[in-house]
């Protein structure tokens, strides 16, 4: 398997993670707010269908570097979106910001647990515009995957700045 997304239709990706901990323990990464800033971003999920999700996003606290240009401007960014399913540790699905004016997608997270105690991560992101937003959101992904399989079980290692950029390379080419 690999940890690459790909694009499964015009305005959808995909991809497939395998993380060395239970299900339970990947889905207090994905919806405690403190937990999931180590990653990705902090902010707050309601536990329930209908409720809402607010992403606070620092670009600043995830790298050791500076953010590229076009996040530069940005201190803290908060954006909300609606918890459509929320059913631990198993499944969470919610609308997601898009660029202003442009309407939302839709974020589809499921766990399964695999043999040996492992946990499968299934991401279906649907609703992209554009070719820009369907390479940036394959690279976000798939950067944030790799700094969460480093901090479910321990410390950040990993530069988001620097492996950014690089993976935006890799899927511009892809797509």
């Amino acid at each position: 398997m690999s940890d690459y997304g790909r694009q499964t239709g015009p305005a959808q990706v995909e991809f497939t993670r395998i993380f060395d901990a239970a299900p339970a323990r990947v889905w207090e990464f994905l919806v405690d707010g403190e937990k999931r800033k180590l990653w990705f971003c902090g902010g707050s999920t309601d536990d329930h269908a209908g409720g809402e999700i607010v992403f606070e996003f620092d670009h600043r606290r995830l790298s050791d570097r500076d953010p590229p240009e076009k996040y530069a401007s940005e201190e803290i960014a908060t954006h909300r979106g609606r918890i459509i399913e929320y059913c631990p540790p198993h499944r969470l699905v919610f609308t997601w910001f898009e660029a202003e004016g442009e309407g939302e997608s839709t974020v589809d997270i499921t766990l399964r647990e695999t043999d040996g105690g492992k946990t499968e991560l299934h991401l279906v992101h649907t609703g992209l515009a554009g070719r820009d937003m369907l390479v940036g959101v394959l690279a976000g992904w798939h950067g944030h995957f790799d700094l969460l399989c480093e901090v479910v079980n321990g410390p950040r290692k990993s530069d988001f700045w620097a492996r950014d950029g690089q993976l935006e390379k890799e899927y511009a080419a892809r797509v």
